[in-house]
């Protein structure tokens, strides 16, 4: 049976409302994604209500015989995964439309 490293996100709004002098809307906007200039209060609200459903973000399909000791588990936390995903030159497989769509389509209206 084939095996796979599967990073998912679970996308919680995290939100503020920023007072921002500028001379346009676009001066203003740029300022307010700045973390910089305007870092996260304490006053930053997490909005589970809006949360958007679990996606599926990237994925590797592990060669044959390759890393035995990993297993697939539930409670399990392998640190080495996020490496094995990222670091390990393995090719990042295309993920299916219906397991990507909210990210996809979050993407088109400017957010990462």
């Amino acid at each position: 049976m084939a095996r796979y490293i599967v990073e998912r996100q679970y996308l919680l709004p995290v939100y503020e409302q920023l007072l921002i002098d500028a001379p346009d809307l676009e001066a203003a906007c740029r300022e307010a994604v700045d973390e910089i200039a305007h870092p996260w209060s304490d006053n930053a609200e997490e909005d589970f209500e809006s949360a958007r459903p679990v996606t599926i973000t990237e994925a590797v399909q592990l060669p044959e015989g390759q890393y035995p000791e990993l297993q697939a588990s539930e409670t399990s936390y392998h640190a080495s995964l996020g490496t094995l995903l990222y670091h390990s030159g393995l090719a990042l497989l295309p993920i299916p439309v219906a397991f990507a769509e909210e990210a996809e389509r979050s993407e088109l209206i400017g957010f990462s």
